[in-house]
């Protein structure tokens, strides 16, 4: 059993490359038992995101994976994945079922989301822009190490990020250069 709050709240030095590394075989792993279930057409993406997806950020040594499935399929196939891949899934909402896991020594936060659901697409701006904006990334680099400081609840800690994303949501709807096939929502 993984527990959202198991690990402390720390920031490592960027180890962006194994950090992808990792997620493209972890993707790889969720097609699979996707597949071998019946549930391999239900995945519309399998998306790399918070800090670790983002080159040169700091970030927590967990690798986040957003599953955008057809909204009446979230349940289903986050129930197959945790049955397959083991962890502690949490029904957060209808289209939100966040799986915390832990494989071959990595710590990973899969969460399954329904398409029309919008926090897999402000994780995906989120990504995008601080991968644009260095100035952005460091920002948020220096947000990040102020809340681990104030912080021992994990809770807290991720609400104080909020107003920033919101920013961050606001410099993509500025027209920064990326377009999305979905509005840019926000928080």
């Amino acid at each position: 059993m993984v527990n959202v709050d198991d690990d402390p709240i720390e920031l490592v030095p960027s180890r962006h490359e194994a950090w992808c590394e990792r997620y493209r075989a972890e993707r790889e792993r969720i097609r699979t038992v996707a597949s071998a279930n019946s549930l391999g057409s239900r995945l519309e993406r399998i998306e790399h995101v918070g800090s670790t997806a983002v080159p040169r950020l700091p970030a927590k040594d967990i690798v986040d994976l957003d599953i955008v499935v057809a909204d009446e399929a979230v349940a289903g196939v986050s129930r197959t994945l945790e049955r397959e891949l083991g962890g502690s899934r949490v029904e957060n909402t209808e289209g939100w079922h966040p799986l915390f896991r832990r494989h071959d020594g990595q710590r990973f936060n899969t969460h399954v989301f329904g398409a029309s659901d919008d926090g897999w697409k402000i994780s995906v701006v989120t990504r995008d822009v601080l991968r644009r904006h260095p100035e952005l990334r460091e920002e948020y680099e220096q947000l990040k190490r102020e809340l681990m400081e104030q912080h021992e609840d994990l809770t807290a800690y991720s609400r104080g990020k909020t107003r920033f994303i919101g920013q961050v949501l606001d410099t993509a709807r500025q027209n920064d250069g990326q377009t999305y096939a979905f509005a840019v929502p926000s928080v």
